[in-house]
């Protein structure tokens, strides 16, 4: 594997928050659920997690919002 590739797990949860946000099963407006609680639902690290939602951001899906969480993006 090569030094910046993305590993497997970090790729299968962004995958599916991707997905989860254009089906709209995650609705624009609504609150992702925490770091903590995601990483334990994809049995991940915290930092794969925050890898993910640093990417989410950058691709526009999310937004965080400081002190109150991170919400998908209308």
């Amino acid at each position: 594997m090569e030094p910046n590739e993305p590993t497997t797990e970090y790729r299968k949860v962004l995958d599916e928050l991707v997905r989860r946000i254009t089906s709209g099963e995650l609705a624009p407006g609504e609150k992702l659920p925490s770091t903590v609680r995601l990483a334990a639902e994809f049995d991940v690290s915290v930092s794969t997690i925050h890898r993910v939602t640093t990417t989410l951001e950058d691709r526009g899906l999310i937004r965080g919002v400081p002190g109150k969480g991170r919400y998908v993006r209308s």
